[in-house]
């Protein structure tokens, strides 16, 4: 670190207060909007490579922000969270006004400490926001469209050095605890903070909650699977369109795991393995219930592969494969499941038609909507019936022990 009071060349100084809370060193001060404006990242997560953490901003209150700073005269209590990567920590000048051995003294002792002094960060810095960023790009929009707005003080936290994943994790920790974030965005995040931190993974399964993370694998390899669940399940901050073919969240479908991932078989089976058995099982339903699996039917007209159909049949799934280890069988072989699964053409509903209720099964037992008796089954107690009339039509375990 240099001790020059002299403001470097292409640089930006932020004056405040300085701290160090269990060993990290944070400034608490204000940036002008056109500065912010241009030093600011938002680290979005993108689908398609599985990388970054952050939703997507959402446009209306990205304008309602902008509404409220530009046309209301509105101001900013609270500050925006940011961090300046470890990466580019040693591009940092940092200078304390005083007690620069107590910083010190803070830092190396991961202890805690109050001060004053002063950063000043090159132009090409940026600067990761990672809790604000509506408020932030609200600026933004404001600096465009209005004038005069290029000084408004910004206020900041910023924390200095912290690595992707920390920040990651100071994202998780804020919004889980203060405000909702969206579950399959939070199950990413967590997922990819637990692959990087085998403390936090361990700390997952010793809570239970290692499901989750789990699961978000098992899902990872099936859908690199030919199968039915190839293109059907919707990743975080990916937008469905009306000629897509997703049916369920990736939170949703993470979730139905759980009587599954439970089981003793499974709970230290490989996620690869796992995948390859959920392909089988759901080949098996295909070939004794091929209409709602045919690439020529859109699988959204079905609700066998949305909430209802998947939450029911996963919740049978233990059953199913104590029929087929009963009967010697592999786990992996999908005519196994289709031998166990036959009867469930057989599920019968009724719905009501212009002459009077009417009895549906087989396909349609399963559409979508009033014309099939499986959206019937709303809610969680309605999930539950659902796989308790899916059961009925399953043999049970003990059926195939031969003695």
């Amino acid at each position: 670190m240099q001790s020059t009071k002299l403001q470097a060349r292409g640089t930006i100084r932020l004056e405040g207060t300085v701290i160090v809370q269990v060993g990290q060193p944070m400034l608490l001060t204000a940036m002008r909007a056109e500065d912010l404006g241009r030093h600011k990242k938002v680290d979005v997560y993108d689908a398609a490579t599985k990388t970054g953490y952050q939703r997507t901003a959402q446009t209306a209150r990205v304008n309602s922000a902008a509404k409220y700073y530009g046309d209301k005269g509105g101001r900013m209590p609270n500050p925006l969270l940011v961090n300046i990567r470890e990466e580019d920590f040693s591009k940092l000048t940092i200078v304390i006004n005083g007690d620069q051995e107590g910083f010190d003294r803070a830092r190396t002792s991961r202890s805690d400490w109050i001060g004053v002094g002063y950063i000043e960060i090159p132009d090409d810095q940026p600067v990761w926001v990672y809790d604000g960023q509506h408020r932030a790009d609200g600026l933004g929009v404001v600096l465009t469209d209005y004038s005069g707005f290029e000084d408004f003080p910004v206020p900041l936290s910023i924390n200095l050095g912290l690595t992707e994943v920390e920040e990651m994790t100071e994202f998780y920790e804020v919004n889980t605890n203060a405000k909702s974030v969206r579950t399959d965005l939070a199950w990413s995040l967590l997922k990819s903070m637990a692959d990087q931190d085998p403390e936090l993974a361990e700390r997952l399964e010793l809570e239970g909650q290692d499901w989750i993370t789990r699961g978000l694998a098992v899902v990872e390899e099936l859908e690199a699977l030919d199968g039915v669940w190839e293109g059907r399940i919707q990743a975080p901050n990916e937008k469905g369109k009306r000629s897509d073919r997703l049916t369920i969240p990736q939170a949703g479908f993470v979730r139905s795991l759980r009587p599954l991932l439970d089981m003793p078989l499974m709970t230290k089976a490989e996620p690869a393995k796992i995948a390859q058995l959920l392909n089988a099982y759901w080949g098996g339903i295909a070939q004794v219930l091929p209409d709602p699996f045919d690439d020529k039917n859109n699988p959204k007209d079905f609700a066998i592969q949305k909430g209802q159909g998947t939450i029911a049949l996963h919740r049978n799934l233990p059953q199913v494969i104590e029929v087929v280890r009963a009967q010697g069988r592999s786990l992996a072989d999908p005519n196994a499941y289709a031998e166990v699964m036959k009867d469930l053409p057989k599920l019968t509903g009724e719905i009501i038609t212009d002459d009077g209720p009417a009895p549906v099964s087989g396909a349609d037992f399963w559409f979508s909507g009033p014309r099939g008796a499986a959206s019937q089954f709303s809610g969680d107690a309605g999930r539950k019936r659902l796989a308790v009339h899916i059961r009925a039509h399953i043999p049970r375990p003990a059926e195939g022990l031969n003695f």
